[in-house]
């Protein structure tokens, strides 16, 4: 077991050595999750960023970060609407100025990120052309066929776009339209999203998922939201909480999807009025709290829970009902004497369990950590350059 930090206080630089080392070099005990190589990489780079190691460049030349090398490497994994069909023949450029004379009459329903190069095939590739008075810069997308088994992953879309903004990234290289049509295509007739076009999973999880990428960018043209809301209604338990699919026990991590999604879409307050469903879900959720937070009945505390059943009593703006003295005080006696935290007291640090730890942190407003946006669970600051012309019209 790896030992816990002698203190309580917040080991800041034990923790940047943790998040920039995992961006290098993972043990092997992460070979399973060469799937999701992006999430992981969403969880170190936000973890850095809460703490301001972004902003910082001579950390960054400590620790040995390239945030360029990063972003590149993201947009590697976008998937593209193969050059077949095009009108303009085998090269596109990603970029305002011709997003509008692209030819989807081929698409085939791919758009967005993947999670990794675990499959193999070509990646994207791009040629700076360099930028023009006034506007940004100009990316030529080289000629790219696809691949037979490149599928655009819900999730990777969603983390891909609040890592690369993290990094400082413009998205002039985000082919946004076929993003938005994928969307549209994983919606299933319940309302639920699966993760890709073909033979998924489908819950609340996704949902969400399609719901943040959806507000970042401005265009819910991707998303049916009557749907959606009815999928959420349907999850409701009879203790208030909400279940992934229809039937299940609530849980905290569907339940933080679900009032996320709400809050994105703007029908939180709507949804929760009805048949007293708000106090039976603050209800459920402050009951979660033993020291740290539960994720359901009779299960131990996890330090996740801090940031999805915290989080969610923020977003209903009831988080003032928990002891969060009392539940930081539980999160940073799970960090490790190796950096990071750990899902239980005792346990080895894992960046899912690191990233969600420092969530909660910056929601307590402890550890002089910066300001997260609860739904979107990204740096607060970050989230207004969604607002800028370049980020939506691309």
């Amino acid at each position: 077991m790896a030992e816990q930090s002698s203190t309580e206080s917040f080991d800041r630089e034990r923790h940047i050595r943790y998040f920039a080392h995992s961006l290098k070099s993972l043990p092997s005990a992460y070979a399973h999750l060469d799937t999701n190589r992006l999430t992981l990489v969403h969880f170190a780079v936000h973890s850095l960023d809460l703490m301001g190691v972004l902003d910082d460049d001579a950390t960054l030349l400590k620790v040995g970060i390239d945030k360029e090398g990063i972003v590149d490497w993201i947009y590697s994994l976008q998937i593209l609407p193969s050059a077949e069909g095009d009108d303009e023949g085998s090269s596109r450029h990603s970029s305002s100025s011709s997003s509008s004379s692209k030819n989807y009459s081929t698409w085939n329903a791919h758009g967005g990120f993947k999670g990794g190069t675990f499959l193999g095939g070509p990646g994207a590739q791009y040629r700076d052309d360099g930028a023009k008075e006034g506007m940004s810069r100009q990316y030529e997308c080289l000629p790219y066929h696809g691949f037979e088994y490149d599928h655009g992953h819900v999730a990777m879309t969603y983390t891909a776009l609040c890592t690369l903004v993290a990094l400082g990234d413009d998205l002039s290289r985000f082919d946004k339209r076929s993003a938005v049509k994928s969307l549209k295509s994983l919606q299933r007739d319940d309302g639920s999203f699966q993760c890709i076009s073909v033979g998924s999973e489908n819950d609340m999880r996704f949902l969400f998922c399609a719901c943040a990428i959806s507000h970042m960018l401005n265009d819910w043209s991707g998303v049916d939201v009557d749907r959606a809301v009815k999928f959420i209604k349907s999850c409701r338990s009879y203790d208030g909480a909400i279940s992934l699919i229809s039937g299940q026990e609530g849980h905290g991590g569907s339940t933080f999807c679900a009032v996320s999604a709400l809050t994105l879409m703007g029908n939180l307050d709507e949804v929760l009025s009805e048949d007293s469903w708000k106090d039976d879900l603050i209800h459920w959720c402050v009951s979660r709290q033993l020291s740290g937070m539960q994720g359901r009945p009779n299960k131990v505390e996890d330090t996740c829970y801090s940031y999805w059943i915290g989080g969610t009593l923020r977003l209903l703006e009831c988080d003032d009902l928990l002891d969060t003295d009392m539940l930081t005080c539980f999160v940073l006696s799970c960090q490790t004497d190796m950096g990071g935290f750990s899902k239980v007291r005792g346990a080895y640090p894992d960046l899912l369990h690191s990233f969600y730890s420092m969530a909660w942190l910056s929601l307590s407003r402890s550890q002089n950590l910066n300001e997260l946006h609860c739904a979107l669970g990204m740096r607060l600051s970050r989230t207004v350059a969604f607002e800028q012309p370049s980020y939506m019209n691309t």
